[in-house]
């Protein structure tokens, strides 16, 4: 996995998010996506059977490199990435104990489709 896609991967998922939460919840706000809610995105997507040796800080990372590298060859826009975040979040993202739980579930099907249109774009 690049490192260098994982970070920037970091940044480009928390804006994604904060602007998806923005929206839905009709207010300016920013969040951070934690390693934790990508690693849930990552089971919920049926994305992380060839990761089990990988703690959640690695998961994290891998969702995040697979996220920056299909924004960068133009597989998903930022329209299209909010569209579906927003369209997965529910009330439970304001519930600190529901929190992370939550995120992953509004990621994991974003997740799923960059990961099908990277397995596409590699075919």
């Amino acid at each position: 996995m690049n490192k260098g896609l994982a970070k920037f991967g970091d940044s480009l998922i928390n804006f994604l998010y904060s602007l998806a939460l923005t929206e839905f919840l009709g207010r300016p706000t920013g969040d951070r996506v934690p390693n934790a809610s990508l690693a849930i995105a990552l089971d919920l997507a049926g994305l992380s059977k060839g990761l089990r040796r990988m703690d959640k800080h690695a998961k994290g990372d891998y969702a995040e490199a697979l996220i920056a590298e299909a924004w960068l060859k133009g597989l998903i826009t930022e329209r299209e990435a909010v569209e579906i975040i927003k369209a997965n979040l529910s009330e439970d993202v304001l519930e600190f104990s529901k929190k992370k739980e939550a995120i992953g579930r509004a990621l994991a099907p974003l997740l799923k489709v960059i990961s099908e249109r990277l397995t596409s774009s590699r075919a």
